[in-house]
């Protein structure tokens, strides 16, 4: 690395994320400028439960450490569909002291970039009812707790109805951020009520623009003379797609370069802002060109004259696209024959040099490690070896090596001499298959679409799975141990809850309070349980307790750190181990566990109500120090008086 050169992390959702390239360019771009590396980590959605081990995308965050990186910028926007802002303001806030930025959403604590899109927004609507005359309006919207799609929401609605629309007259649609989901709510309406009767269509973001347009298309109905169609994020689609789509610019590739710069600033011991604001912009084109647009407030809202030749890029871009699937399928066919890892290990250089990539490495984990259930943190094994590589920039080729490289991926991501990280970026992507972790793949991408390289880097994690259980098949051992293993998080786990049980909790307090002994460490345990759960259950049922079971567990994990241990021991019993909590911090986060309460209760429309008796205990004790059982019981007591005190039985001290 040269001197002073700064290594930098982008983590965000997907490699083929229209909105999250778009950012990555001018995060690049300013890489360019000041010269500093970049480790581009896709990481999918955390805490997405639709997508089958999705979860495990987000192990190559075990390599941010503090030798291995000087900063991280965190697109949070692309992560708040599944997290709340306390869970998320935890992850982040995990990697301290590593400088870190949040981008389109305000952590509070971290320096933070966000765009505000308001009167964009509300400049974009007021257009269609004054100038395009609309008066029936539907929403594609989505089903998520982002902050970013309620403000959307929020000003979608106060918009209408301050231009006089009627938002019960309102048709929403919810589905998720993507063109296919999009495409079957609109045809499941139209199944059932055999018209489509609205003046516009306002969309939350570009991709499910594009399937009301198409919807319209193929049902005969003219865009925009018929319904006009907006989007949101003007990706470089909407240009040149036929109509040309109106859409509101968050000045991503400004907000991706402020953002590097911010960080940069931070990494060189500078002070920072803690928030700062840019604004949006509507861009209007022909999909709500139904009449002449006038009176626009220029400093939010602009008309796209120059809408792009259509046709002929988009088909210049089927035709590119179309040879790039064929040798993709053709690369996957081929990798379909058995092979040996040693037979893998010479010939995938030379297969994946044909897409056209200029530095690419497989690290394997000397054993792979099952991640049977979700997590929000991995730790590096400290072991590993270089597989295969190969980089124009350093002439590295691992076909000219005999011997394999071995290394500690926590202390250093590549061995030194392998690739070089420069400002162009260099995608860092975790190679699992189902619950197994087998190590990473590090991809400098050409020229080809970037689809083609998430599914190039798919087909090469199936491969490298199936040839090492091929390699395993009579290691009866490893198998024993993997069964093992997995049964033991399921023993060791509440079902209901998905925390620790009892089991569970003893076996990782034991390990923690150990180690505070070690480390002359100070905490708290926490005892706690639910008031009325018995009363629940005999007023509305069991299936009643078990909601309020679970929506408890769900605020108290909530609200505790993510290096907490929150555990359900049975029943309407809680215990968290808190290392480092101090109590003035308890007390904070006990007031906001009884507003999340308040709040539940009174959005939940169940015909009960949440609350929550706690009690703690500080460790080391005088008595017991560190030793789990008394003090958990000395927690317990704690608990029974704070319950006493809410009956009135004992006046508060």
């Amino acid at each position: 690395m040269a001197e002073n050169q700064h290594r930098v992390a982008l983590l965000f959702d997907y490699m083929t994320s229209e909105y999250s390239n778009l950012l990555l360019d001018g995060i690049k771009t300013a890489c360019e400028l000041y010269n500093i590396q970049l480790y581009i980590m896709p990481v999918g959605e955390m805490h997405n439960m639709q997508i089958p081990f999705d979860y495990q995308n987000l192990s190559v965050t075990g390599l941010l450490t503090e030798s291995n990186i000087d900063g991280i910028l965190f697109a949070s926007g692309t992560q708040m569909h599944y997290l709340t802002k306390a869970e998320f303001s935890s992850f982040v806030k995990s990697y301290r002291p590593i400088p870190c930025l949040s981008i389109s959403v305000e952590v509070p604590g971290v320096p933070s970039i966000i765009v505000d899109s308001t009167n964009a927004y509300k400049n974009l609507i007021k257009d269609l009812v004054k100038n395009q005359k609309c008066k029936r309006f539907g929403v594609m919207s989505v089903h998520s707790n982002s902050s970013e799609v309620k403000t959307r929401n929020r000003i979608i609605k106060e918009t209408l109805e301050e231009n006089g629309i009627d938002y019960k007259t309102v048709q929403i649609w919810k589905g998720r951020f993507d063109y296919s989901s999009a495409k079957l709510e609109l045809e499941h309406y139209y199944s059932v009520h055999k018209s489509f009767p609205f003046d516009a269509v306002i969309c939350l973001n570009d991709e499910m623009a594009f399937a009301v347009t198409d919807f319209c298309r193929e049902h005969n109905i003219s865009v925009p003379d018929e319904v006009c169609v907006t989007g949101f994020d003007d990706i470089d689609r909407d240009r040149y797609a036929v109509p040309s789509l109106s859409t509101i610019n968050q000045q991503v590739f400004k907000l991706g370069f402020e953002s590097l710069l911010t960080l940069k600033a931070q990494i060189e011991g500078h002070n920072v802002p803690k928030l700062q604001v840019m604004d949006s912009k509507a861009i209007l084109r022909k999909s709500t060109a139904r009449y002449v647009s006038k009176n626009l407030d220029s400093r939010y809202i602009s008309v796209d004259a120059d809408c792009g030749t259509a046709n002929d890029k988009a088909a210049t871009e089927w035709y590119r696209m179309k040879n790039q699937i064929y040798q993709i399928n053709r690369f996957y066919s081929e990798m379909q024959y058995d092979t040996s890892q040693e037979q893998l290990r010479r010939r995938i250089i030379d297969d994946v040099r044909a897409f056209a990539v200029t530095a690419f490495a497989i690290v394997l984990f000397n054993h792979p490690i099952e991640m049977a259930a979700p997590f929000d943190f991995f730790t590096m094994p400290k072991k590993a070896e270089l597989f295969a590589a190969f980089d124009y920039t350093t002439g590295y080729d691992s076909n000219n090596v005999d011997e394999k490289l071995k290394f500690n991926p926590s202390k250093q991501i590549l061995p030194p001499g392998v690739i070089q990280v420069d400002n162009r970026g260099v995608y860092v992507i975790s190679m699992f298959h189902n619950t197994l972790q087998y190590g990473y793949i590090m991809l400098r991408t050409g020229t080809y679409d970037i689809s083609i390289y998430d599914l190039l880097s798919n087909i090469i994690s199936t491969i490298v799975a199936a040839v090492h259980s091929f390699a395993l098949v009579n290691n009866e051992h490893t198998k024993f141990q993997q069964k093992y293993d997995k049964l033991d998080i399921i023993a060791s786990t509440d079902e209901l809850t998905g925390l620790a049980n009892r089991r569970g909790l003893y076996a990782k307090g034991q390990t923690t309070l150990k180690f505070a002994k070690t480390m002359n460490q100070k905490g708290l345990i926490v005892f706690s349980d639910m008031d009325g759960l018995k009363k629940i259950n005999d007023s509305f049922g069991h299936e009643a307790g078990d909601k309020a079971i679970l929506a408890e567990s769900k605020i108290l994990k909530g609200n505790f750190r993510s290096n907490d241990i929150v555990a359900r021991i049975g029943g309407d019993e809680f215990v968290m181990i808190c290392p480092g909590l101090t109590v003035e911090a308890f007390e904070r986060i006990r007031q906001q566990i009884n507003k999340d309460c308040e709040t539940w209760s009174e959005t939940s429309k169940e015909p009960f109500k949440l609350s929550v008796s706690m009690g703690y205990v500080e460790y080391p004790s005088d008595k017991v120090g560190y030793q789990i059982t008394p003090l958990l019981s000395e927690a317990d007591s704690m608990l029974y008086l704070e319950k006493r005190r809410k009956k009135g039985l004992i006046p508060v001290s």
